[in-house]
């Protein structure tokens, strides 16, 4: 189902399995796979050599791309010196392992220190210890800056999106954090849609995110569709959308409504 200028993609863990035999299955079906990647203490499931070899071998065969979810619970924007040093390193270290996927993009949270509409108690200082790290990672990295994407949370972009355009990166809209919010899908499309890379699609409801986009709006899914594939007619940019679900039920009903819709549109 290939799309112009649409990756079409989902994460790497629609089995309840490891990263290999999810991708394995996954292969033949996307156009991408979201690598989602956590390491704490006493757990984690970065990838090993031989697997990330595997991995490319895989992307190579299926003409495959990823992109890449960095780790939770990073704090870039703590106050504390040394967990900010922390995600940096911790960032750096993930984009060595994975570096020969030649990952699509890189997925990062500037993550609040409180749920909400705002990002922290101390606002001011919470973005400037954002900005810290930032600049801190782009000083260490021969990444290209447009490769980091900074996902759409639970707080308005307009918070760090100031941060965005000074050190030049790229957006990953996740409209499904959009509309459990509340938020104007609309505003937040008009005004990020063109530094975005990538895309997390997945239903809302109740309360509730990351389900399968049959259990989600209608109305709102295909409008938010219309528009991506509209930006995409417009300025030629090939983007990522990750269907952002967590199990084979939802992956294949999200999958079905994404074919039925472009079928609609063709």
């Amino acid at each position: 189902m290939k799309q112009p200028h649409l990756r079409i993609g989902t994460t790497s863990y629609i089995l309840a399995d490891d990263i290999l035999p999810n991708v394995r299955y996954l292969a033949p079906l996307v156009d991408d796979i979201e690598l989602v990647l956590f390491e704490s203490e006493g757990m984690s499931n970065l990838p090993s050599k031989q697997v990330i070899e595997e991995l490319a071998a895989l992307a190579g065969e299926h003409n495959l791309s990823y992109t890449v979810h960095f780790p939770l619970d990073i704090q870039p924007g703590s106050a504390d010196p040394v967990l900010r040093a922390g995600c940096v390193s911790s960032i750096l270290s993930i984009i060595g392992l994975t570096c020969s996927l030649n990952p699509f993009g890189y997925v990062l949270h500037l993550t609040p220190e409180l749920y909400g509409n705002v990002p922290s108690l101390e606002v001011e200082r919470w973005h400037d210890c954002c900005a810290e790290t930032l600049q801190s990672l782009l000083e260490r990295t021969d990444v290209c800056s447009e490769m980091f994407c900074i996902e759409t949370l639970s707080y308005p972009f307009c918070y760090v999106q100031d941060l965005v355009e000074r050190f030049d990166l790229s957006v990953t809209l996740d409209i499904g954090h959009v509309w459990l919010m509340g938020y104007d899908s609309s505003e937040v499309m008009d005004s990020l849609l063109d530094r975005t890379r990538i895309c997390h699609l997945h239903g809302v409801k109740d309360g509730t995110d990351h389900l399968g986009l049959d259990q989600g709006d209608a109305g709102n899914i295909e409008y938010f569709l219309k528009r991506l594939r509209l930006q995409g007619e417009q300025d030629g940019v090939e983007r990522v959308l990750t269907l952002e679900v967590f199990s084979e039920a939802q992956f294949h009903a999200s999958l079905s409504l994404l074919q039925e819709s472009h079928a609609m549109m063709n």
